[in-house]
């Protein structure tokens, strides 16, 4: 009896976990929607490709688009370290991200 008491709460702690995000969790969630937005056309006009005779070309990424990249790839590294439980290495990844992106876009 006293074992199925237990059980109970620490089942409903570990099912709740998800929702007990950390900071870092909550901030990832915020720059990874900014930067898909911006992606997405929320940010800037990409520019028209050239055209090149009768032949359609991808057009070159931006450095706009370079630099959306690499904070989308940080933002993956990030998670993996929030999910490690490494909070202030996960928040110092952060801080280097919102560095990268517009403050339009925050």
């Amino acid at each position: 009896m006293i074992g199925r008491c237990l059980l109970v709460p620490a089942f409903v702690l570990v099912s709740a976990s998800p929702v007990l995000a950390g900071p870092c969790s909550e901030r990832l969630a915020e720059l990874e929607k900014s930067v898909t937005a911006q992606q997405e056309g929320g940010g800037p006009a990409l520019e028209p490709p050239a055209a090149t005779g009768t032949t359609t070309s991808v057009p070159a990424a931006t450095p706009q688009t370079q630099k959306a990249n690499q904070a989308l790839q940080m933002l993956q590294e990030a998670k993996q370290l929030d999910q490690q439980g490494k909070e202030a290495e996960c928040m110092q990844r952060v801080s280097q991200i919102e560095g990268m992106i517009p403050a339009k876009a925050k």
